[in-house]
């Protein structure tokens, strides 16, 4: 069930998890762009004025509110992914360890599934935090009540587990290190795209082509 679940989410937003990785690596260097680009006088140049349009696309998809919305409902069906990978990858505690390396490479469904759960299980955690960053982005007013709702003492600016949500929003963005954290960021975030064109071979090796047989 698990197995059907994680499948036939991942065939139905594949194209929009490539969309929304080749956009997230696009716009890594936004604050870079605007220190490089824009002049003492203020002025945006077309540098800049694109940038800001990859960051209109990401965030929003061209579509204000209900963009951000659609990004929300997209991030919440990516967390089902992250999750429902996570289980299905566990093989038992005996054989878990030859699970996190991919297989000698062939063009058998087999070695497509074993690089596809290590790709997965390493950038698990990345995975995880960009997706629940992005319900957060689309939908911040639960995350708030949450906040608000465990604060035992609002007037000293802290409140449980924010900490926690303020750090994955640096990862989000790559935001906790220089230049060669955002160049790093830029490959990383081609990760999902990656997860989707594996995933897909893996499908369409083990359903379509035995169908077809």
């Amino acid at each position: 069930m698990l197995y059907q679940i994680h499948l036939w989410v991942g065939i139905g937003i594949g194209l929009y998890i490539v969309f929304i990785s080749v956009t997230g690596s696009a716009v890594v260097f936004r604050r870079e762009f605007g220190r490089w680009f824009i002049t003492e006088d203020n002025s945006f140049p077309w540098q800049v004025r694109t940038m800001e349009w990859f960051v209109d696309l990401h965030d929003n998809l061209l579509a204000g509110a209900l963009g951000r919305d659609i990004n929300g409902v997209f991030a919440i069906l990516c967390l089902v992914l992250v999750l429902t990978g996570a289980i299905i990858w566990w093989p038992g505690r005996k054989r878990w360890r030859r699970s996190i390396v991919p297989s000698r490479p062939s063009t058998t469904h087999r070695f497509s599934w074993h690089l596809h759960s290590a790709i997965g299980l390493w950038a698990y955690v990345l995975l995880f935090g960009w997706a629940f960053t992005g319900i957060y982005f689309a939908f911040p007013e639960p995350f708030e009540w949450f906040f608000n709702n465990f604060d035992s003492d609002p007037t000293d600016f802290e409140r449980p587990g924010e900490s926690v949500l303020l750090a994955l929003i640096r990862w989000h963005f790559g935001r906790f290190g220089g230049l060669e954290i955002r160049i790093l960021w830029v490959i990383l975030g081609l990760i999902p795209a990656a997860l989707f064109i594996t995933g897909f071979i893996v499908w369409w090796k083990r359903v379509v082509s035995e169908h077809w047989r």
